[in-house]
């Protein structure tokens, strides 16, 4: 089975575009992946056009591909390469698995659940009153989350004030008062506390059960995370800007974190996320991906997780939703806060092609750190 054709499509989604590669095979199947690159989708689809003289004409054998992409180019890897490298591993397998009709999750294993949980994200964001965060809040409980990740620190960072710490508290609180003790909530920091600040913001938001605080300091500096993962009583959740196993190896090694968060679009596709998944089990570590991207990513990330025995949340977006709907036939269905794993074949969702060239591009971006970011709602 030859790759005969690959080309990308870019389509705007309220904070970011998201790009969708294609494959087609000399069956005529067609294979879909993401390379989804927040602020840098155009150069994210130039590196797929620079791997394509390697891709196209060759055999899907995906061992060898990723292998080469590994091994046979003088500057490899960074958050540009590995995500054009990801959404082509993601579409072999998607056309391998529709071409043997079977779910891709079957062909690395199996599943080892039914159902996978996820948690809602893009439901809120920026300087809002605890009454708003808590009023979003219970719209999402009533779509049938139990579980839901949210910012409540501002514009605050590397330090945090009183007043800010205290803004922050009242946010969970309101959705924690709100949503009762049944719902996981799930605190990101973004990456932006120096490691003291860290701690002073986990003390101070332990009574309220958090799932998770997540990137309390930056990804990079793995010391400064297990500094805090030690002495953290809350779970400390981290992962999601990193990109090799080595990498992954030394967080391990570390101790930094409780939980990871491999991103199937920007650390090699679906395998290597199940290979990271197996190395941090021998490490007591579980399995939550990063997935703020497109369907195609959750569909990804899904069929990876589900294989995971310490796979235990998925993430799942919930802005841009006329975006996300008009690109798959089957759009995704929460139950009880889960998914069912898919049955149908490759990838799992039935892309509409259309769609794929309805919504253009548009430069986009997103200002994490500030009092006015904006990352909820429908496009316009």
């Amino acid at each position: 089975m030859l790759i005969k054709h690959l080309k990308t499509h870019v389509l705007s989604a309220v904070w970011r575009n998201f790009v969708i590669v294609e494959i087609t095979t000399d069956e005529g199947i067609k294979g879909y992946g993401e390379a989804t690159l927040g602020d840098f989708e155009q150069t994210a689809v130039a590196a797929v056009k620079d791997l394509e003289p390697f891709v196209v004409g060759k055999e899907i054998e995906i061992n060898e591909m990723t292998n080469f992409f590994q091994h046979n180019f003088f500057w490899r890897n960074g958050p540009v390469l590995t995500t054009a490298e990801s959404a082509i591993e993601q579409a072999m397998w998607d056309a391998f698995g529709k071409t043997l009709n079977s779910p891709v999750h079957r062909l690395i294993g199996g599943s080892v659940r039914r159902k996978v949980r996820v948690y809602a994200n893009g439901f809120v964001s920026g300087d809002l009153k605890p009454e708003e965060f808590s009023s979003r809040a219970a719209q999402i409980v009533e779509r049938g989350f139990n579980a839901m990740k949210f910012d409540p620190f501002g514009g605050a960072g590397p330090t945090i004030t009183t007043a800010q710490l205290e803004n922050a508290y009242n946010r969970i609180k309101a959705i924690r008062e709100r949503v009762g003790e049944d719902v996981d909530l799930l605190i990101e920091a973004h990456g932006r506390f120096n490691p003291r600040t860290a701690l002073k913001i986990a003390s101070r938001i332990e009574d309220l059960n958090p799932l998770w605080l997540e990137e309390p300091v930056p990804e990079s500096d793995i010391e400064s995370m297990a500094e805090v993962h030690r002495s953290s009583n809350v779970p400390i959740a981290t992962g999601e800007r990193i990109l090799y196993l080595e990498r992954f190896r030394d967080l391990f090694n570390a101790r930094a974190a409780d939980i990871i968060q491999p991103d199937v679009c920007h650390m090699g596709g679906i395998l290597p996320l199940t290979r990271v998944g197996a190395m941090a089990s021998t490490y007591n570590v579980m399995v939550a991906p990063h997935n703020p991207s497109g369907p195609v990513s959750t569909a990804a990330s899904l069929q990876a997780l589900c294989t995971l025995p310490n796979g235990l949340i998925l993430e799942f977006w919930l802005d841009a939703e006329t975006v996300r709907e008009s690109m798959v036939r089957n759009y995704f269905t929460i139950k009880n806060g889960y998914l069912d794993v898919p049955k149908e074949p490759g990838l799992g969702i039935d892309i509409v092609e259309e769609s794929l060239d309805s919504f253009p591009y548009k430069k986009l971006h997103l200002e994490y750190y500030s009092d006015s970011y904006y990352y909820h709602g429908d496009i316009k």
